[in-house]
């Protein structure tokens, strides 16, 4: 089966350049507009679509005309601890310029905001949920996050996330993973444009 993953919409928080993780933003006015111009391509057309719990991946659900997704918390964006609500250059001005490095940035899996939760662990929720939707009837749709959408190229592709973003993930687009029977996940599509929305 396949399962496209998506993005939420804009908030002010990502126009601030703000971390959000699991502080429970709205889409911003332009977010939701953004949204509710836009659908699904004809290629995906999901039998199930899961969401997480979050409000902008709800809004965003909804926007996209989605009917009422089953709403899971391990689509939930990671935990960022003390540093959501802060930009890069105030978690470095107020926790040190080497705050990246001793939370381990450079330890791929290890990597850990202060008092959040680590990228490992990002990926072991990822990748449980992939399994448990691989057991499903029929392709889904799955409304999560950033991070989530790294947590999957990472799991199909091997990428190492210490490098910066890889050239062909766009994560304003879409995502598109062909599961086996167990879960484990590989690269359907890559960067699918949603389509504009007629009247």
């Amino acid at each position: 089966m396949k399962i496209a993953l998506l993005r939420h919409g804009p908030t002010d928080w990502n126009a601030a350049g703000r971390i959000q993780g699991h502080t429970d933003i709205a889409l911003s006015d332009a977010g939701r507009a953004k949204m509710a111009a836009l659908r699904l391509p004809e290629t995906i057309t999901p039998a199930r679509v899961f969401c997480s719990p979050m409000l902008r991946a709800r809004q965003t659900a909804q926007a996209l005309n989605l009917g009422a997704p089953m709403l899971d918390a391990r689509l939930m964006e990671q935990n960022w601890g003390q540093w959501e609500g802060l930009t890069r250059a105030q978690i470095l001005d107020r926790f040190g310029d080497d705050a990246f490095e001793r939370a381990g940035a450079s330890r791929r899996e290890e990597f850990r905001p202060l008092g959040g939760e680590s990228t490992g662990e990002l990926h072991a929720r990822v990748a449980a949920f992939l399994r448990d939707a691989a057991t499903g009837q029929g392709d889904a749709v799955a409304v999560a996050h950033l991070g989530v959408l790294r947590a999957a190229y990472t799991l199909a592709t091997g990428w190492a996330m210490d490098a910066p973003m890889p050239p062909d993930l766009d994560v304003a687009r879409i995502l598109v993973l062909r599961l086996t029977p167990e879960g484990a996940p590989a690269i359907a599509a890559l960067n699918l444009e949603f389509m504009p929305r007629t009247a």
